[in-house]
């Protein structure tokens, strides 16, 4: 039963197909171009038959499908992937390098010495010469000490007898005052001559000290006036001095006088230089700058005193001079220094030092005697630059270092490129860096 079932369906899908044949037949015929073979395609006509259910009629569906294009393998996209990305790249690339070219680094150390200068260069004027003095009294501290002493003099001896008489050495005679006085040497008084006219009465002085020590043996004149010795008499007719007492006293010392010496000098050296540079104008700078100090002092070293007046004063005289017309004067010369002994081409790095060691003074102008160390690097200008691009442009890296390193004033040549490629011939792709040398 299910089978005839089937057959009619068939044969009714049949009957369908040859209907619309022969529609296409009753059509008028058009000629067609026939251009080529046309793509064969499978039709494929599924029969779905429904289960049969009691009591309801068949239904039939008919589906037509048309079979898919076969899928591409995973292997195959990749591939595709890059076989287009290849070309793509290369002509970005191309591209970029038209609009964009490489540029050559070369990079440059150029030479620096050092150059050193000595000399002499007339500049500045002499200041007005001042006159400074300063005073102070202070207490010395020296100590001193003074033995006993005896005084001394003379004792004259007078003889009014008709013979000669000696007195001793060390005959003691008493003044006054009670002070015994000692003869030092013999005395031989001659004796008196009375036949003379007038009458004359034999004498003699002879040195004589105090028995004593202190100052108490300083007798007057005549305090000696006395008898002896065998009716002679004793005078004296100068007073006896030297005598003194033993003691401790205040000196004035070497510190006394060095101490505030030293500390005058100081301030009379700022005062002194506070009082040049009043004499000073805008930009100059002092030197020579001397000062000639005399202490004096009311008492020496060694003398007696309880205190001490000590004076010193100061005479001062300096030079100045314009600092920017001496760096000026020092640049001229450093030029002419570093042309001689570097030859052309270097120029003066920065600022450099200069040293005023001393003025010697004269009628006019003073001459100044400096030292001065400058620095000089070999300078490649905007016209050296291009030249040296012109001169390695398409050159080969090792050729243009060796061109460059043959050049004057460099020490050392660095070019970042390709050992196998020339250098841009454009002389606008390539870049110099330019580095000095630390001396």
């Amino acid at each position: 039963m299910q089978s005839n079932n089937i057959q009619e369906e068939v044969n009714s899908i049949l009957a369908r197909m040859d209907g619309n044949g022969g529609e296409d037949e009753q059509a008028p015929k058009q000629s067609i171009p026939i251009e080529g073979p046309e793509p064969i395609q499978d039709i494929y006509v599924l029969v779905v038959r429904e289960h049969e259910e009691p009591d309801q009629p068949h239904e039939t569906e008919i589906i037509e499908t048309t079979l898919a294009p076969k899928k591409p393998s995973l292997l195959a996209i990749p591939v595709c992937f890059f076989a287009l990305l290849l070309p793509i790249a290369s002509i970005a690339f191309q591209l970029y390098v038209a609009f964009n070219p490489f540029t050559a680094t070369v990079t440059i150390l150029s030479k620096s010495q050092q150059v050193a200068l000595s000399g002499t260069v007339q500049l500045g004027r002499i200041l007005s010469p001042i006159t400074l003095s300063h005073s102070q009294t202070v207490p010395t501290t020296g100590r001193g000490h003074q033995d006993a002493k005896a005084a001394t003099g003379f004792i004259t001896f007078y003889n009014g007898q008709l013979q000669n008489i000696t007195v001793a050495a060390g005959t003691i005679v008493t003044g006054t005052d009670g002070v015994q006085i000692r003869t030092n040497e013999t005395a031989y008084i001659p004796a008196a001559d009375l036949t003379a006219n007038p009458p004359l009465i034999g004498h003699v002085t002879v040195s004589a000290h105090a028995v004593h020590e202190g100052a108490g043996g300083n007798v007057q004149a005549f305090d000696i006036n006395t008898p002896c010795c065998n009716s002679v008499v004793a005078k004296n007719l100068y007073s006896f001095t030297g005598g003194q007492d033993a003691r401790d006293f205040q000196t004035v010392s070497h510190a006394d006088m060095n101490t505030i010496a030293t500390v005058l000098k100081t301030s009379l050296a700022q005062r002194a230089q506070s009082a040049l540079q009043k004499q000073m104008k805008h930009g100059e700078a002092l030197i020579a700058s001397s000062c000639t100090s005399q202490v004096t002092a009311d008492h020496q070293v060694g003398e007696e005193a309880d205190q001490v007046t000590i004076t010193v004063s100061d005479a001062c005289s300096a030079i100045a001079y314009n600092k920017d017309g001496l760096l000026k004067a020092v640049t001229q010369l450093l030029t002419i220094q570093a042309i001689r002994s570097l030859g052309t081409g270097y120029h003066l790095d920065g600022a450099f030092t200069v040293t005023v060691h001393q003025a010697t003074r004269s009628d006019t102008t003073p001459t100044l005697v400096f030292s001065s160390v400058s620095t000089w690097v070999y300078a490649l200008s905007a016209q050296d630059q291009e030249r040296i691009q012109v001169l390695i442009a398409g050159k080969t890296k090792q050729e243009a270092m060796r061109l460059l390193s043959s050049l004057p004033g460099i020490e050392h040549v660095a070019i970042a490129w390709r050992d196998d490629t020339k250098l841009p011939k454009d002389i606008q792709y390539i870049h110099l860096v330019l580095l000095i040398q630390n001396s």
